[in-house]
């Protein structure tokens, strides 16, 4: 099976995609834009409509035979009505076309009809990062943009060493310089190396996944694999996760922050055992299952 690979190096689709095509053996079509040439099928797509565009008819088009689908941001209706309603059109359309579409979360798979998605869980990477925890550290990690949680950390928090591991979104570069001066301390690294990043998660002593509204997490993912128990923001994803996980995650409500950071004891795990080996065997399990493999 071919898989489509669309989109800039580093985002977080795209290396679920390739990281997908080298645990499957799979042969890739790299395009950093999405294209229009035609594609004979069996095809393996890793979509998100902020790469691929607001319409599904154009991937459609471009698919002559079976199509699988990894579906990612999957619309939720705290976007606004009409920005919700557009995006589900597509991400809908698309399941319903597809002859394996598959979800990351049980949370995302309550979007479609019943029947009409498989969940196969991120990956949780093994991340070899040195337990150093300096005291009064805050952590969140992933690529900076507003609705992830960083304000209410800020306010909770106003007498913590706040650091905030990864890039600004481009187009948020405004919004992160006035974060900045609101706080009393936070600290953003910008981009880091794979090696740099987990030296850096390390050196934090309460790692945070405050997300606003979010249904799969690579972030959460990470800090689960170098062995660290997270505070996160209380929803049904993330109980989905402690159900899954028992004693990995602590689940805060809102106004919680103070509280569970207080009460929080840095501590160092054996990652749980569940890599891209696992992931692969569910993903060609599901496509044997249609007759795609």
């Amino acid at each position: 099976m071919k898989h489509l690979i669309v989109g800039p190096a580093g985002h977080g689709v795209t290396e679920y995609a390739l990281g997908l095509a080298r645990a499957t053996g799979a042969e890739v079509i790299r395009e950093e834009t999405f294209g229009d040439s035609p594609l004979a099928g069996p095809v393996h797509v890793t979509f998100t409509d902020h790469l691929f565009g607001d319409t599904a008819e154009r991937l459609l088009a471009r698919i002559d035979g079976p199509l699988s689908v990894s579906l990612h941001d999957i619309p939720q209706p705290e976007e606004g009505a009409a920005r919700y309603e557009r995006r589900a059109g597509v991400y809908r359309a698309l399941a319903a076309a597809a002859d394996v579409a598959v979800v990351n979360s049980d949370h995302e798979a309550r979007f479609f009809p019943a029947g009409a998605t498989t969940v196969i869980r991120l990956p949780i990477p093994v991340i070899d990062s040195s337990f150093d925890p300096e005291p009064g550290t805050v952590g969140v990690l992933g690529f900076l943009y507003p609705g992830k949680g960083h304000e209410d950390l800020i306010a909770a928090l106003p007498d913590r060493r706040l650091r905030f591991l990864g890039a600004v979104s481009t187009g948020h570069e405004q919004w992160a310089a006035d974060l900045v001066r609101s706080a009393r301390s936070v600290e953003l690294t910008g981009w880091l190396t794979d090696e740099e990043l987990a030296a850096e998660m390390g050196r934090i002593a309460v790692p945070v996944c405050p997300h606003r509204h979010f249904s799969a997490s690579g972030s959460l993912m990470a800090w689960l694999g170098a062995g660290r128990k997270v505070l996160v923001r209380d929803s049904d994803y993330a109980r989905e996760i402690d159900a899954w996980l028992p004693g990995r995650v602590t689940l805060v409500g809102e106004g919680g922050w103070r509280d569970a950071v207080d009460r929080h004891v840095p501590e160092r795990l054996d990652p749980p055992r569940y890599g891209w080996a696992e992931v692969a065997q569910r993903w060609e399990e599901t496509w044997r299952f249609a007759g795609l493999m």
